[in-house]
C-alpha cells in the first residue's frame, strides 16, 4: 500500500512539475539546501575563535552577528536565481 502511495505521489508531482517547470527547479533547489548549508558550515566545526570587524559605526562585537545572519538569509533567494534561474519569493 504504501509503495501504491508513493507512486501515486511521485506521478502526481510529476504532472505538476510538467505544467510548472519552474516548481521543478525550485522544489529541487530546496531540497538540496540543507546539503548545501551541511557543506557551507563543514570548515567552520573546527573554528575555535571568531574575529568579528567592524565599522566605526553601528552594532559591534557579538550583537551584530544577528544583523549579520539576516543580511545572509536576505541575500538567499538572489543567490538561487542567479544559480537555478528561477525566481524564489
Amino acid at each position: 500500500r504504501r509503495s501504491q502511495a508513493d507512486a501515486a505521489q511521485a506521478a502526481a508531482k510529476a504532472e505538476a512539475f510538467a505544467q510548472y517547470p519552474e516548481a521543478a527547479v525550485v522544489d529541487m533547489v530546496l531540497q538540496r539546501l540543507p546539503q548545501v548549508a551541511e557543506a557551507v558550515a563543514q570548515p567552520l566545526l573546527g573554528t575555535r575563535r571568531v574575529t568579528l570587524v567592524g565599522a566605526a559605526s553601528g552594532p559591534v562585537g557579538v550583537a551584530r552577528i544577528p544583523s549579520e545572519i539576516l543580511d545572509v538569509v536576505s541575500r538567499l533567494p538572489g543567490a538561487i536565481e542567479a544559480v537555478a534561474g528561477v525566481t524564489v519569493t
